[in-house]
């Protein structure tokens, strides 16, 4: 089997799947056209290539070499990546009509509130900067009688994908993902379960206090949609700049000695009112083609996600060229580029990183410091119960008591009242949510690790870049599991975590 020329064959889709998603979300185009681009190169995606792939995959030795690549790549491991990218475009061919409905119905979308029209994309911008407490209700209201209506196509969509992972071979939506992302999801249901009951105490103590002095009422029976409110950290907006988003992420690419990276990255931060407002980045062709976008809104949220997606871009941006295309842009599971993004975007509320960059007093610098822990407290608990949710219903095979699953996990995770209409909106595909959840544990052994090796303020050492450059130069090869083991931590040991959330919160 030629694989380089399978990998070539891929670049070329991936390419144009990468560069359509990205002209829609960012309001560039008003119809998502991915279908056309499935079947243009649908000869990829064909039960007879993927037989092929899995009996090429099954008779090749473990100990087989890659020829051209580092000594740690293995043929095998590189057919299992692709098989898996396979697999999943070819689930994507088949319901490729269906993603662009729903992503175009949403595009399209416009709401009344109060005799306003509105954009379903600029309510959740709205509801994250509106101080009134019931203004904020009767916009999410308007927002769920939109999500409603896409239910029942978004749950064919996951009938429909299942039916197919089981025709190929796979016993379910578990199975599928367990075998694809190598990951061991009974056991980090586990993992997640005590992370859940070693932050109760911490979170019930915090969002009690936050709930009188922030929402002036007790901590009980408030809705979900107030999350979005308290993550954005109104309170110290003024001290985060939106004319200086850019700039500031460009001046510290420069200080840590990855600036020879930018003209690679390109950043979109243009205002659309059809842009998605979730901060993205595309990795089409790298290292030498990343797209970061943003939707600045004002604010401190602003500077975490361009720092966050940034952690993706630059590490895009760094990986080698010698590399295979597969592991250069195929992973198993994002937990590892997540870890990254996590790291750069936890220093926007770094004491240190305040004053050097955006002239903060320490004294000021603390409190955002201990604000910016509560709200990263509480996304973490929301993904534990994301999380939760998605393994309960699909382990269990139990997708009719998803709203039921859902509504009980978020609300026991996070305290809110979390409305079941939200459970196929907030579901991210391929357990996403435990990549996210993994990328937290091993981010907070990293920076453990950083400021042992480089100091306090690791963050203006251009040693540091290096240490982070030699990482991005592998692309996706690692798992962030076997980073955070060479560098003598303990894959999912949640102390540091936990830890952290203590010293600040506590």
């Amino acid at each position: 089997m030629d694989i380089k020329a399978l990998e070539d064959q891929l670049s070329k889709f991936i390419y144009e799947l990468e560069t359509e998603d990205r002209l829609v979300r960012v309001g560039l185009k008003d119809k998502a056209e991915t279908e056309k681009i499935y079947k243009k190169h649908k000869e990829l995606f064909t039960e007879e290539t993927l037989d092929k792939v899995e009996t090429e995959r099954r008779r090749t030795p473990t100990s087989l070499k890659l020829r051209g690549a580092s000594k740690e790549t293995k043929t095998k491991d590189i057919l299992e990546r692709i098989y898996f990218t396979l697999a999943g475009s070819f689930i994507g061919l088949a319901t490729a009509a269906q993603e662009d409905a729903i992503t175009t119905y949403f595009s399209k979308a416009k709401v009344k509130v109060v005799g306003e029209e509105i954009a379903y994309y600029e309510l959740m911008p709205r509801i994250s900067k509106d101080s009134i407490f019931e203004r904020r209700e009767r916009l999410d209201d308007a927002g769920y009688a939109v999500i409603s209506k896409a239910n029942p196509k978004r749950l064919k969509l996951v009938l429909d994908e299942i039916k197919i992972m089981k025709k190929l071979g796979f016993s379910s939506y578990i199975d599928y993902f367990t075998k694809g992302k190598k990951m061991d999801y009974i056991k980090f249901y586990k993992i997640c379960g005590r992370l859940l009951k070693d932050t109760d105490k911490i979170w019930n103590k915090v969002m009690g206090e936050v709930a009188v002095d922030v929402l002036k009422r007790p901590f009980k029976n408030i809705r979900s949609v107030h999350l979005a409110y308290l993550r954005s950290i109104s309170m110290y907006d003024n001290y985060y700049p939106k004319e200086k988003v850019v700039s500031t992420f460009l001046k510290w690419t420069g200080d840590i000695g990855f600036d020879d990276l930018l003209p690679f990255i390109h950043i979109d931060e243009k205002d659309r009112a059809k842009k998605n407002p979730r901060a993205v980045c595309y990795w089409p062709n790298p290292p030498g083609e990343i797209h970061l976008v943003i939707k600045p809104i004002g604010g401190e949220q602003d500077f975490e996600a361009i720092f966050h997606e940034g952690g993706h871009a630059l590490h895009g941006a760094s990986v080698s060229i010698k590399l295979p295309y597969t592991l250069r842009t195929l992973a198993h599971s994002n937990a590892l580029t997540e870890t990254y993004a996590f790291i750069l975007e936890d220093m926007v509320f770094d004491p240190d990183f305040l004053t050097t960059y955006l002239n903060v007093s320490s004294f000021t610098g603390n409190k955002i410091n201990r604000q910016a822990y509560f709200v990263n407290l509480m996304m973490l608990r929301r993904y534990l119960g994301k999380f939760c949710y998605e393994f309960e219903m699909f382990s269990q095979n139990a997708i009719s008591k998803g709203p039921v699953l859902y509504s009980k996990n978020l609300q026991k995770a996070t305290g809110f009242i979390t409305k079941r209409e939200g459970w196929l909106a907030d579901l991210d595909g391929g357990f996403y949510s435990a990549d996210y959840l993994r990328a937290w544990i091993s981010a907070a052994q990293i920076k453990d690790y950083l400021v042992k090796k480089f100091g306090r303020k690791w963050f203006v050492n251009k040693r540091a870049g290096e240490f982070f450059r030699k990482l991005y130069s592998r692309g996706v090869t690692d798992e962030v599991e076997d980073v955070v083991k060479k560098l003598g931590y303990k894959p999912w040991d949640t102390s540091l975590l936990v830890k952290g959330y203590s010293q600040v919160l506590g």
